[in-house]
């Protein structure tokens, strides 16, 4: 049985990015490979082209799931398990889906199913249903003992399934349903923008690796795209940088990103201030508040504030109470927090300061084009880093993380991408 809910959902999304690499991890793969066949009932052989692609859907898979057990304390992997969802990946939807099964047979995984998706039979008390969670995977210590055997060993999973960069650098969902934490998967079309984007994320793909990480490993970036299916679409909504082998760097706590090095140097990150509320002032041409906090409301946390304006910038219109969720976390993240600071409350105060967000229902922008515009911003300013400074950066949503001694340069970058994109100068932190 499947006890800890929580380390089910804090799971590492599955790339397929790492084959074996070494004559350890391909012996090992075999004897997985093995392993699987001995428990299959197959009427047939499979034909040459189908065996290899099986056997390279097993060393990625395997691959996958080590690096996962070794990266996350929760030991937990993910991936979609629909069709579109494999549609750019290197391993195919119904072989991935044939192989786990036979994975999950032979007792070498453990898999707790997304309720969502549709049924895959698995062995009685292997399985479990997590409403809104695709379908999560583990190692079973019968396969990590199976890979120590072969010398590969906890802490060495990356020396023998080395992480290539990405084939595919760009990924479109659909726009979200109701209840729904992101939009599926859909295919990417090919147009003149898509290529333009395919060019820049491989050139800065390149580039990256060229340089040393202690803290993190790079394993490439890829630009997620979403509401693929509006009208207007063409590479305009969403689009903000991922790291390619699930969220990486991207996902640790920023005190442990504090302590990268790029080539040995240690890093600071670069922080745009009230982004998505910076950008909405460029685009009402209203010049920025004369403080110093831009989320500075009288009368009201910051934290209150803040939590107004990213649930706003979310959805389509106010909400008329907090969710039990933003109660929870302001009571948890906010001591000046109090019972009264009701939604319309703050809505009615925070309108007083910024009257041009009253409109927000009825305008056409929404929170896909805040992070398009934003995303641009950060990606103008890793392009203007690399190809004019020969200087790295990290992309961390609405930051850069950057060598110290490059820190001056990259933040009057930064500024300026911020203007030509918005018109304004944002205020900038430094952690």
């Amino acid at each position: 049985m499947i006890e800890d809910i929580e380390d089910i959902r804090n799971a590492r999304y599955m790339s397929f990015y790492s084959p074996p690499t070494t004559e350890q991890a391909n012996n090992f793969t075999k004897v997985v490979i093995e392993t699987i066949k001995a428990t299959e009932q197959r009427q047939r052989r499979r034909k040459a082209n189908d065996e290899r692609a099986f056997q390279e859907t097993v060393g990625r898979i395997v691959g996958d799931l080590l690096i996962g057990y070794e990266q996350e304390a929760n030991q937990w992997s993910f991936h979609e398990m629909y069709p579109a969802a494999f549609s750019d990946l290197s391993v195919g939807y119904k072989l991935f889906r044939s192989t786990v099964e036979t994975l999950s047979n032979a007792r070498l995984v453990v898999v707790a199913k997304g309720r969502n998706h549709k049924p895959m039979e698995f062995e009685e008390g292997v399985s479990t249903f997590i409403n809104g969670l695709a379908t999560r995977f583990q190692p079973t210590s019968t396969l990590i003992n199976l890979a120590s055997v072969h010398d590969i060993s906890k802490g060495s999973y990356q020396d023998h399934f080395v992480t290539q960069l990405p084939r595919n650098v760009i990924e479109v969902r659909l726009s979200k349903k109701e209840g729904e934490g992101s939009g599926r998967k859909m295919k990417p079309k090919q147009t003149k923008r898509f290529l333009e984007i395919e060019e820049q994320l491989k050139s800065i793909n390149e580039f990256t690796s060229t340089f040393t990480f202690e803290g993190m490993r790079f394993s490439g970036f890829r630009r997620l795209f979403n509401e693929g299916d509006r009208a207007d679409f063409d590479y305009n909504h969403g689009g903000r940088l991922y790291h390619a082998d699930g969220q990486g760097y991207i996902g640790m706590p920023k005190e442990k990103r504090s302590r990268i090095k790029i080539n040995g140097e240690s890093v600071v990150e670069i922080d745009i201030n009230a982004s998505y509320l910076t950008i909405m002032h460029g685009l009402k041409q209203q010049p920025l508040p004369n403080r110093e906090d831009i989320y500075a409301v009288d009368n009201l946390p910051r934290e209150v504030v803040k939590k107004w304006f990213a649930i706003s910038f979310g959805v389509k219109k106010f909400h008329r109470q907090w969710l039990k969720g933003n109660v929870k976390d302001l009571k948890e993240n906010c001591p000046d927090y109090r019972t009264w600071m009701t939604a319309k409350v703050v809505e009615k105060a925070v309108l007083e300061y910024f009257p041009f967000m009253a409109d927000w229902s009825s305008r056409d922008i929404g929170w896909s084009n805040l992070m398009f515009i934003e995303s641009e911003i950060i990606i103008g300013t890793m392009l203007e880093l690399m190809n004019d400074h020969n200087i790295p950066s990290l992309p961390v949503h609405d930051c850069i993380i950057v060598r110290k001694s490059d820190q001056e340069l990259a933040m009057r970058i930064l500024s300026e991408q911020f203007r030509i994109k918005t018109g304004l100068i944002p205020k900038l932190k430094v952690n």
